[in-house]
């Protein structure tokens, strides 16, 4: 008990934290909307947000093997914070122009943030990896829309400024959690093999603490794969590739749900848009909590296998959400894309969290940059592409494509695993 208590207080700070990310991501927007009123400016802004998360990505990728991770998650939050503190204080003419490179800090943040809890997390957690991860899932799905929604209430209230304070007060404290609780963010270092005498070469200086394994390898050794290459030989990369293109087709449902619930409800569109993400966040607190647990034998043997069907059910469902017609059946659709995406990121988590320690934090800042990247490729074309009369079909065109690569993978890995013989008992028939 004594242990659970300071991953509970984590968790909740994170859970604080993505609640004053969503408030970033709504309220920047329509603070260069009623600004600027150009359609292209306030585009500008989610792209910047995504080329951040790139840019941490890319940090997380080149540096995180080696990163203490407690420094990394403050730092990435004051960074957060810092920004936006000073977005919140400038003079009205200023403040546009440093809105971009504060965006560009919050995504750059979150990237870092996210990837170093990932690869933390089995060190954190211990044996109970599943339960950690499910309540990284559905806390973040409960806090996205809770921040969205406190924005609708908040703005009036505070004021964009107000905002700006109340979403770095929210870094801090995280920032403040994660410095001060008693959290191991690192698995040991296993034990260096013993070098025989008549074979060891001169002594050379001692390597620093919590070095071993990191950037040099054991006792000296050439650094350890950190790229797709890694991935390949793990049996992974299949899952980021699903991952980014997952990724690319979400851009089309962020774009679409506000043109949806324009034509829904001219005179208050962010009702249908807040009801569907509503019925989403329930459907990920659905599988985070209350399916994963029944499939946790499947996660834990196959969770690759999971999933690629996960994030199948994801898809149909943001197609049935602009497809289905009926406003029940729409709201179930949301619901089965908020379960298939709890367990598509469990799972994905779970699959990369095997990797041994010292590669965990390379290869989240890679999934970082892919994801990241994916989201960025889907805005610019779907804002290009896309005229209101067609949102419809480009959702289906753009969520059909991890569709059928999820389809595609799960059957050759299904056939790959029926290919492979049983094995045969000591001493083989006779």
């Amino acid at each position: 008990m004594k242990r659970s208590l300071p991953v509970i207080g984590l968790l909740a700070a994170k859970a604080v934290s993505d609640v004053g990310f969503a408030l970033d991501f709504i309220c920047l927007s329509v603070f260069v909307w009623v600004r600027t009123e150009s359609v292209l400016v306030t585009g500008l802004v989610g792209l910047a947000l995504y080329a951040g998360g790139i840019v941490g990505g890319r940090l997380g990728h080149r540096y995180g093997a080696g990163w203490d991770r407690r420094r990394a998650m403050v730092v990435a939050d004051l960074a957060r914070m810092v920004a936006l503190l000073v977005l919140a204080v400038m003079p009205d003419r200023a403040q546009l122009a440093w809105l971009f490179p504060a965006v560009l800090v919050v995504g750059a943040g979150r990237a870092v943030f996210e990837a170093t809890l990932a690869a933390a997390t089995p060190a954190l957690a211990g044996a109970r990896l599943q339960l950690v991860n499910s309540a990284v899932s559905g806390l973040k799905g409960l806090a996205l829309v809770a921040g969205m929604g406190l924005a609708a209430v908040a703005v009036p209230v505070l004021g964009y400024r107000g905002i700006f304070l109340l979403d770095a007060a929210s870094y801090a404290l995280s920032a403040m959690v994660v410095l001060t609780l008693p959290v191991r963010l690192r698995e040991p270092d296993p034990p260096a093999p013993a070098a025989s005498p008549a074979l060891a070469g001169p002594a050379g200086p001692p390597a620093p603490a919590g070095t071993a394994g990191t950037a040099t390898g054991y006792m000296g050794a050439p650094r350890a794969g950190h790229g797709w290459a890694m991935l390949v030989g793990a049996g992974i990369a299949g899952l980021l590739v699903v991952r980014g293109l997952d990724a690319f087709g979400s851009a089309s449902h962020h774009v679409g749900l506000p043109v949806l619930g324009g034509a829904l409800n001219p005179a208050n569109p962010a009702h249908v848009a807040g009801a569907l993400w509503s019925a989403w966040a329930v459907g990920t607190l659905a599988g985070s909590f209350g399916l994963r647990p029944v499939l946790s034998g499947l996660v834990e043997r196959a969770p690759a296998l999971v999933f690629y069907l996960a994030t199948m059910v994801m898809s149909a469902g943001f197609i049935g959400i602009f497809w289905l017609g009926a406003w029940s059946l729409m709201l179930v659709a949301a619901g089965l894309a908020g379960v298939g995406d709890a367990l598509s990121e469990i799972t994905f988590r779970q699959a990369v969290q095997r990797l041994p320690d010292e590669r965990r934090g390379s290869a989240f800042g890679l999934a970082q940059v892919v994801i990241n990247a994916g989201f960025t490729a889907g805005l610019l074309v779907t804002s290009v592409a896309v005229a209101p009369s067609q949102v419809a079909g480009w959702v289906l065109l753009l969520h059909g494509i991890p569709l059928a690569a999820a389809l595609g993978s799960a059957l050759w890995w299904t056939t790959a695993r029926a290919r492979v013989p049983a094995p045969t008992t000591a001493g083989g028939d006779r």
